[in-house]
């Protein structure tokens, strides 16, 4: 046994409010070593209080990357000030086998709420399975498929936010029934909601109107999830679920959109926006200034994509991973490419997305790996609280 001396002791001592004031101004890694300290900090990281305590902190800004080749996760985080900006992979925050038995090739991550992750797996094995995982404490759940039949052209489309009203968390699944001699013909469109700690299953909630892909899932503002779509009628672009109400509504889209196939809908500094990279030229960003204001839609940056090699990869769908304080902004083309653009200059250049996820040791094919990445603020919130669910460590 290491033995404890008196500064040990006169730390350990402490009442428990400072403790977990000092330590919800630490790091994830730090965090994650105290976790192993003592019982007695155990138990405090995983009292809501210190999770509480911690959402009141400036998160730290950081992404949480999952490489496809070798089903690992990893921490990049970010410096962020108004004349200088940098990111970094956080060495010893490398996260394997998330839910044990999960085949990690076949999943897609949909959200992330105040440092859960949510994702769902796909194939035969586990047809559409649901997980919802905190990389802080290493605890998961598991939400079996709510049903449908889960190959083309049936679509499945997740969200995951937090009532506003309530404090719920909640799992949002669209399942829709398509004719594969027609894709706009929708014969079956069901929504179900799944609330953490509730009876332990999907409520069917009704009808779910408009179409829906399965690239595209639901960005979380405001106590709302909202979707691209695709309207029979032509009136809107995007859907809007009510987390409260538990029901759709149309929201206004930014005016020049006519076809959604190369667009993504975005958070840009906490405003609703559209990422739409259909022109053979520019990439444009879309921001809506006033939530749910249709006039507030402004066209942000429309960026000149042909000074960097992209033959071949012209057409494809952009998303907006972080907007720094001086001015650039992180954007990820496809799922293998990360790329820079400059507001200041105009100006876009590549990043070697290899240098933050690849080891020295990796073949050639792992070095040029596929990724999903969601923005990311960890929380020590026990997913023991959610009593009726079962919680399973990861580590």
């Amino acid at each position: 046994m290491v033995p404890v001396n008196d500064e040990d002791n006169m730390l350990l001592n402490l009442p428990s409010h400072i403790i977990i004031d000092i330590l919800s101004r630490l790091s994830t890694k730090t965090l994650s070593r105290c976790r192993c300290v003592c019982k007695v900090w155990q138990k405090l990281l995983s009292e809501p209080e210190f999770s509480s305590f911690r959402i009141l902190r400036p998160p730290t800004t950081s992404l949480m990357i999952h490489k496809n080749s070798d089903s690992s996760f990893n921490l990049l985080e970010f410096e962020d000030e108004p004349n200088y900006h940098d990111f970094y992979c956080v060495p010893g925050t490398k996260f394997e086998q998330p839910p044990k038995g999960l085949r990690q090739n076949c999943m897609s991550i949909f959200g992330s709420v105040e440092g859960l992750i949510s994702f769902h797996e796909f194939g035969f094995q586990n047809p559409d399975t649901v997980y919802i995982w905190n990389p802080a404490t290493q605890e998961s759940i598991t939400i079996q498929s709510a049903g449908g039949v889960m190959e083309f052209p049936n679509v499945t489309s997740y969200g995951f936010g937090l009532s506003s009203k309530t404090g719920e968390y909640k799992v949002v699944r669209i399942y829709q029934e398509v004719l594969e001699e027609n894709l706009l013909h929708v014969t079956r469109s069901d929504c179900h909601v799944y609330t953490l700690g509730s009876q332990g299953c999907w409520r069917y909630t009704g009808h779910a109107p408009f179409l829906y892909s399965c690239r595209a899932n639901g960005v979380f503002l405001n106590g709302n999830l909202h979707w691209l779509i695709r309207d029979p009628d032509a009136k809107e672009f995007i859907s809007r679920f009510d987390l409260d109400k538990e029901s759709f509504q149309p929201f206004p889209a930014p005016p020049e959109l006519d076809e959604l196939n190369l667009d993504s809908l975005e958070l840009y500094q906490d405003c609703l926006s559209v990422c739409d990279n259909t022109s053979d030229c520019d990439i444009v960003i879309w921001v809506m200034k006033e939530y749910g204001v249709k006039k507030s839609w402004f066209k942000q940056f429309v960026i000149n994509k042909h000074p960097i090699d992209l033959v071949g990869q012209y057409y494809e769908v952009v998303r907006i991973l972080k907007v720094f304080m001086d001015g650039e902004i992180l954007l990820m083309w496809r799922d293998d490419l990360l790329i820079s653009f400059n507001s200041k200059t105009n100006s876009l250049q590549r990043i070697d997305m290899n240098r933050f996820i690849c080891a020295p040791n990796e073949s050639d094919e792992e070095r040029f790996p596929c990724i999903e990445a969601v923005n990311y603020a960890s929380s020590f919130l026990s997913l023991r609280r959610f009593e009726v669910e079962m919680v399973e460590n990861t580590f």
